[in-house]
C-alpha cells in the first residue's frame, strides 16, 4: 500500500448473529484450507519468503481442533506473524463461538470488526480474518513483503507475489474499474487528443492509463491503481506524467511528476484535474514567457511554424496580413484556444497593437493613431489601414485649412475613394451614418456616386431627394486630380447649401 498509517483502536462488543457467522465461516474455510492465504507466485525468487511461514502453519494441523492450544500459539512473543495470526483465527471455528469483537478505524475513514486472539496484532487478525477482502487482507503481509523486498498484489480472489515489479493485467483492471472512469471498450484510456494529458504508466504491464483534462475528475486514479499494492515503493515500477502541448521546438512535451506534488497524488490529497490543471498552468506560463517562436491552436502545437500556424487560421484579410508581418518580424510564443486570427490579435494586441498596426501600416501611422491598447483590434487595424492608404492621396491633392463639417467629410469621402475604391468608402462610413442630419445627406451622396443602389442607413424624403440631387457633384469630386480639386469641392459646397467654401 502506498503508506502505512496507524489504525485507530475501539472498545469491545458483543457480536451480532450475522457477524458471528461470516466470521466462523471464514475461520473454518481457513481450518480446512490454509493455502488460501498463500499468494500465487510470479517472480524468480531463489527460495520463496512464505516457505517457512506456511511450513509452520501446516505444523498447526496436529492441534486445529483444540481452541486452546491455537491460542497459546497465538500469544507466542516473537513468532511468525502470518501464523500467529493464522492461529488466533482458526480458533474461532475450534471453539465455534465469538464471544467479544473490538472494532478499529481503518486509514480510509471507515470501520471493522473483528475477534481479538491472543497477543496479536489488530492489522494482522484484520487481514487474516477478512482474506477474502482484497484490500483488507493486504494487512497480513505488508510487514513481510517490504521486509523482504518483495511486490504484492491483491485483486478478486487473487494475492500475487513477486520479487520484482510484475504487475498482473487483472490487477490493474480491477483497480482501475473501482474508479469513477468508463472507457471506450473497458480500456484505460479516454482516447481524446487535449491540449494535456494525464499518464499514468506500468512499465511492466506496458500499459499507460491515459486520461485528457476534459475527461480528468475529482479523484487519484494513481489512488485507486497502488490501493492493493504493497512494496517498499510502490512506485518503482509507476511513472506519472502530463502530457502538454506548451512546449518549444526540441524540448520535450511531457512533465514528469515527482516529489511532494507525487506523495500528495498517491494518497489522493491531489485529484487528476488538479494535477493536470496545475502543470498545464505552469507550462503555459513558461511557454508564453518565451522570446522564440512558438505557436499553438487547442491542443494541436505547430512548432515554430509560422506557415502552418497562419495556414490553420481564418479571418479578415486585415487581420491575416497584420499577423503575417508582426510575426515575421517578432518572435512570439502564441497559445490560443481556437483557429481565429481574432483571437491571436487579442492575445497580442495589449502588448503589442503598435507593432501590429505598424507591421500592416507604417509607424507614423501606427502612432498617429494615439493609444488604441483598449480598442477593439479589427475595427482599429481597418481604421489604421484608411488612413496609411489615403496619405498618399492627400499628398497629391489641396489641403483644406479649417474646414467646416460638410467639407471635412466630402473630403474625407473623396479621398478614401480614391484611395480604396467603394469598399474603403464603406468603411468610413460603415452601417448607420452619422447622427448629424447634414453629414449623413453627404454620405449617402458618395455612396450613390459610387454606384451603390441603397444606402445602409435611413433617410427623411427630403434627405433623400438632397442627396440624389448632390449625387453627379459627388461624382465630379471624386473623378477630380489635383488641379480641379478645389473647384470641384467648392461647386460640391454650393450645391449642398452648405454656406461654406474653400
Amino acid at each position: 500500500m502506498a503508506e502505512k498509517k496507524r489504525m485507530r483502536m475501539r472498545g469491545v462488543k458483543h457480536t451480532s448473529k450475522r457477524l458471528e457467522d461470516d466470521l466462523l465461516d471464514r475461520s473454518r474455510m481457513l481450518s480446512e484450507n490454509p493455502g488460501l492465504l498463500r499468494p500465487a507466485c510470479a517472480g524468480n525468487c531463489r527460495k520463496c519468503a512464505f516457505d517457512k511461514t506456511f511450513k509452520s502453519i501446516d505444523g498447526l494441523r496436529r492441534i486445529i481442533d483444540n481452541p486452546d492450544a491455537l491460542i497459546k500459539e497465538a500469544s507466542r512473543f516473537g513468532g511468525d506473524d502470518i501464523v500467529r495470526a493464522y492461529a488466533g483465527t482458526v480458533s474461532l471455528s475450534a471453539a465455534g463461538s465469538i464471544p467479544l469483537l473490538a472494532t478499529a478505524k481503518l486509514p480510509g475513514g471507515e470501520t471493522v470488526s473483528y475477534a481479538i486472539r491472543g497477543t496479536v496484532k489488530a492489522d494482522k487478525l484484520i487481514g487474516c480474518q477478512y482474506f477474502d477482502d482484497p484490500k483488507l487482507r493486504m494487512f497480513l503481509y505488508n510487514d513481510m513483503i517490504k521486509r523482504n523486498k518483495l511486490h504484492l498484489y491483491s485483486f478478486g480472489d487473487n494475492i500475487v507475489c513477486s520479487d520484482k515489479p510484475n504487475m498482473p493485467d487483472d490487477y490493474l483492471d480491477d483497480t482501475f474499474w473501482e474508479s469513477p472512469y468508463e472507457f471506450p471498450d473497458d480500456g484505460v484510456s479516454c482516447g481524446h487528443s487535449a491540449s494535456a494529458v494525464l499518464e499514468i504508466e506500468v512499465k511492466s504491464l506496458g500499459k499507460t492509463v491515459q486520461i485528457c483534462e476534459g475527461c480528468a475528475k475529482n479523484v487519484s486514479a494513481l489512488a485507486y491503481m497502488i490501493s492493493r499494492l504493497a512494496a517498499v515503493d510502490p512506485m518503482d515500477d509507476i511513472e506519472v506524467r502530463v502530457k502538454h502541448k506548451y512546449h518549444m521546438p526540441g524540448e520535450k512535451d511531457y512533465e514528469v511528476i515527482s516529489g511532494d506534488l507525487l506523495k500528495k497524488y498517491m494518497v489522493g490529497l491531489l485529484t487528476d484535474s488538479a494535477l493536470i490543471a496545475s502543470v498545464k498552468r505552469s507550462k503555459m506560463g513558461d511557454f508564453k514567457g518565451s522570446e522564440s517562436s512558438a505557436y499553438v491552436i487547442g491542443s494541436n502545437n505547430y512548432g515554430d511554424s509560422l506557415d502552418d500556424f497562419l495556414a490553420a487560421l481564418s479571418g479578415d484579410e486585415h487581420e491575416m496580413d497584420a499577423l503575417r508581418k508582426f510575426l515575421s518580424e517578432n518572435p512570439r510564443a502564441v497559445v490560443v484556444k481556437n483557429a481565429r486570427a481574432s483571437e491571436v490579435l487579442n492575445a497580442l494586441w495589449e502588448n503589442d497593437w503598435k507593432e501590429l498596426i505598424a507591421a500592416h501600416t507604417d509607424m507614423k501611422t501606427a502612432e498617429s493613431m494615439g493609444d488604441v491598447s483598449k480598442n477593439q483590434p479589427l475595427p482599429t487595424l481597418m481604421a489604421a489601414y484608411n488612413r496609411f492608404v489615403t496619405a498618399d492621396v492627400s499628398a497629391a491633392l489641396p489641403e483644406f485649412k479649417k474646414p467646416g463639417p460638410i467639407t471635412a467629410a466630402a473630403d474625407k469621402l473623396a479621398k478614401a475613394y480614391k484611395a480604396g475604391g467603394t469598399d474603403m468608402l464603406r468603411s468610413e462610413i460603415g452601417a448607420k451614418g452619422l447622427k448629424n442630419g447634414k453629414v449623413r445627406v453627404v454620405e449617402a451622396s458618395f455612396l450613390l456616386a459610387a454606384g451603390e443602389k441603397e444606402v445602409p442607413f435611413k433617410l427623411t424624403p427630403s434627405e433623400k431627394e438632397l442627396a440624389d440631387y448632390l449625387k453627379p457633384f459627388a461624382r465630379m469630386l471624386m473623378d477630380a486630380d489635383g488641379g480641379k480639386y478645389a473647384d470641384s469641392m467648392n461647386t460640391y459646397l454650393i450645391a449642398s447649401s452648405s454656406g461654406e467654401k474653400v
